[in-house]
């Protein structure tokens, strides 16, 4: 196989993937709840084996033939043999087996993606490749755990979860000490925990009495540091390897207490397939219903299954629980953030070895980032790098010495970042000076002794030239040295009480700050993932790693669920309001998270196009009229990243001071982004309009297009924007966008 780009009109190819994605959006929940009850009365006539009546009947769209087809002709033999491993998965016909190698068919073309993805010469057809890759993915993970959870045996999956959290144990202490020998004295805190009787204790078995009477001692002594009076000591134990370490004990006594369960095998098929619809419903349509609707069928599995849902669990934390938002900065992009160049004049007027020394002197020094590996931090040292270049004379009774002086300095100082605060390490600087005696004058000048004199002065000057340079490295380092320490640390502690205020503040009182967090930093790049996922709600997946690459810029890679999951905090539901009321709400919202007054552009007038249909026009007419938006209580607005697109969809209805209401309807605003020199096109394709219930109303449809069309028109938006930095302001453009697979890529430059 090759790459090749697609045949035929991609457009049209995109909008009859909308209709049928729509169409299936409308009836998704009645279809899979049919198919889940047609399954439970399938059991009650023959009893079911493996995949059978978990699954829905046929594969979900996302596997249309189109989506082969993106592909191009190239792939058509691996494209039918995909379709066709698909298809028979879906019908799990025959015995456990027969379903078993069904479904290692499908893993064997989803391997072939990977191996593409993987491969550059498929970067043109990199896109299509990815948006069958992911949903495949995640279906054959919900399979493998499927099965593993209705074969799980009860004793074998205990010992497997004693197993597991024993090791977790032992990880979070290897962590902890790794992070305390790089702390002077902080191996010291390690008998404090009992750290060794614990290791011990976890090596030689993994439950019993003694490991039982370990792990409450550490986690005594690690639940005392809310009692303890010297905040310093307080602070350091909430590291993040201590409460990793916390997390793992409490962990490991809860397996402990649990004996195995009884597996309920009819009862875990009905939770397995009542999950399946929930998950398929949330793949349709990323409703705030369905991620609910997963949520609580994932505890009915846990509660009912021989292994408490842990090869459930797995499956889920990285296909739906896992990080919503990553972002990467290469060490090029936070050089042109944070570095700086100076140059400073000025006059020299000091004593050194029994001689007044004056002149003059130029200093430039610049500053650079230098990031390092750190596993659970940001961390890199900022440079400063110098010289210094003087023309001076020193001058005593018996004679005056002209030196030219070049000296080079680099200070480095250590800074980290753990998601809180800023952390730096004191600067350590080193010189090097070199001087050159350029001249002499005594007070024989103009005599016959002047020769003499002069070589003798040189000699002197000559003879002093390494104590006088050890002076000069003095100090350039105690001038340097404390200047850049305190610049910094000033810079770091102002940052740090920046994004407290500025940002996690605005974020925790919206409800919408991350709650997990991870950073971390390679030797080149620094990376943050975080995940918003309250509770009732859904994360992210893994994006292609290769969206990350930010090579000299940076990358942001967001999962349609931070946005839902943020609007699901707006509070939209139920709501009754006008286009002004509605912005008003937006903008209160929004400054409120961003601490800082937000205001949206106010907006263009716009004029409806001419229609010939004398009812269009009447209609169109008494848009103009006020109105409110009336809102769904149920997913009024969601987002969607699909194939290059990003899919508004808004549910709600319309009231008028004149003529009747118009009933909640669901509309899909399909909008595409284009990246065109400095700035983005935002173009809004064809709206799909449909009662949520009742029939059809085509007036009420066109009155409704009409409104929510005009309110999104095409627009352009400015592609740069501003970062501001320590010392200076650096603009930033974006260079890529994409969308796909419920993520959205951005790369900026």
């Amino acid at each position: 196989m090759t790459a090749q780009q697609p045949e035929g009109s991609a457009q049209e190819r995109k909008r009859q993937r909308r209709l049928r994605r729509w169409w299936k959006r409308v009836g998704v929940s009645s279809l899979l709840v049919g198919a889940a009850v047609g399954a439970w009365a399938y059991e009650d006539a023959v009893p079911a084996a493996g995949l059978k009546g978990i699954l829905p009947a046929s594969p979900p769209d996302v596997f249309a033939s189109d989506a082969f087809e993106a592909l191009g002709p190239t792939w058509s033999d691996w494209s039918q043999g995909a379709a066709e491993a698909i298809d028979s998965y879906y019908k799990a016909d025959g015995d456990v087996a027969a379903q078993k190698a069904a479904l290692a068919s499908v893993k064997r073309k989803l391997g072939v993606l990977d191996k593409a993805l993987a491969d550059n010469s498929y970067v043109m057809i990199a896109e299509p490749l990815t948006k069958l890759r992911g949903p495949l993915a995640r279906r054959v993970a919900l399979g493998e755990a499927i099965f593993a959870t209705l074969e799980a045996d009860p004793d074998a999956a205990r010992q497997q979860a004693l197993k597991s959290a024993a090791q977790d144990v032992q990880s979070a202490l290897t962590a902890l000490e790794a992070d305390l020998k790089s702390i002077p004295g902080g191996l010291a805190w390690l008998p404090y925990l009992h750290a060794d009787a614990l290791s011990k204790a976890v090596a030689e078995s993994t439950s019993g009495e003694a490991l039982t009477a370990a792990l409450n001692a550490t986690k005594s002594r690690l639940a005392a540091r809310a009692t303890l009076s010297d905040e310093t000591q307080k602070a350091f134990l909430g590291r993040p390897k201590f409460l990793a370490l916390e997390t793992a004990v409490q962990a490991d006594l809860s397996v402990l207490e649990q004996p195995a369960k009884t597996a309920d095998p009819a009862a875990a098929r009905a939770a397995l397939t009542e999950l399946v619809a929930a998950i398929e419903d949330y793949e349709a349509t990323s409703s705030a219903v369905a991620a609910s609707n997963v949520r609580a069928a994932t505890k009915k599995v846990s509660d009912v299954s021989a292994d408490g849902g842990a090869a459930l669990k797995k499956a889920l934390d990285e296909f739906y629980f896992s990080p919503n938002l990553q972002i990467a900065a290469s060490e090029t992009f936070l050089n042109r953030l944070l570095s700086d160049a100076r140059t400073e004049q000025g006059q020299v007027n000091d004593y050194v070895l029994g001689a007044a020394v004056g002149g003059w002197q130029t200093t430039s020094s610049t500053v650079s980032v230098d990031v390092k590996p750190a596993d659970d931090e940001i961390k890199f040292d900022l440079v400063l790098s110098g010289t210094i270049q003087s023309n001076t004379a020193g001058r005593t009774d018996q004679a005056t010495i002209y030196t030219s002086g070049y000296h080079t300095f680099r200070s480095v100082k250590g800074v980290m970042y753990d998601g809180e605060k800023f952390v730096t390490t004191p600067a350590v600087t080193a010189v090097n000076a070199n001087n050159t005696t350029t001249g002499a004058a005594t007070r024989f000048n103009g005599t016959l002794l002047s020769g003499i004199a002069q070589r003798t002065a040189m000699r002197e000057a000559a003879a002093r030239r390494g104590q006088a340079e050890a002076i000069a490295e003095g100090r350039i380092t105690a001038r340097v040295t404390p200047k850049f320490n305190e610049e910094v640390d000033k810079s770091f502690a102002k940052a740090t009480e920046q994004i407290e205020t500025d940002l996690n503040k605005g974020l925790k009182e919206t409800g919408i700050y991350p709650d997990w967090l991870k950073l971390w930093s390679t030797g080149d790049q620094v990376r943050v993932a975080s995940r918003l996922m309250p509770e009732g709600k859904l994360g992210g997946n893994n994006p292609p790693s290769a969206w990350l690459a930010s090579g000299t810029g940076a990358a942001l890679v967001m999962h349609e669920s931070v946005v839902n999951n943020t609007i699901d905090q707006i509070g939209f539901a139920g709501k009754k309001m006008s286009e002004e009321e509605l912005r008003a709400h937006l903008e209160g919202f929004l400054s409120k998270a961003l601490s800082r007054e937000f205001k949206f552009q106010a907006p263009k007038e716009t004029e409806a196009a001419p229609s010939t249909e004398p009812a269009a026009e009447e209609e169109a007419e008494s848009t103009k009229e006020p109105a409110q938006l009336v809102f769904a209580e149920n997913d009024p607005v969601r987002i969607q990243f699909r194939d290059g697109e990003l899919l508004l969809v808004i549910r709600a209805g319309l009231e008028r001071k004149s003529g009747e209401p118009i009933p909640a309807h669901e509309i899909v605003v399909p909008l595409t982004f284009t990246v065109s020199g400095d700035k983005i096109m935002i173009q809004r394709d064809v709206l799909q309009i449909a009662p949520i219930e009742g029939r059809s109303n085509p007036i009420q449809q066109k009155v409704m297009n009409t409104r929510i069309a005009a309110s999104l028109p095409d627009r352009e938006v400015p592609g740069t924007f501003t970062l501001k930095g320590p010392s200076r302001e650096v603009t930033a453009k974006v260079t890529d966008l994409k969308l796909v697979d419920g993520w959205i890529a951005v790369h900026v430059d």
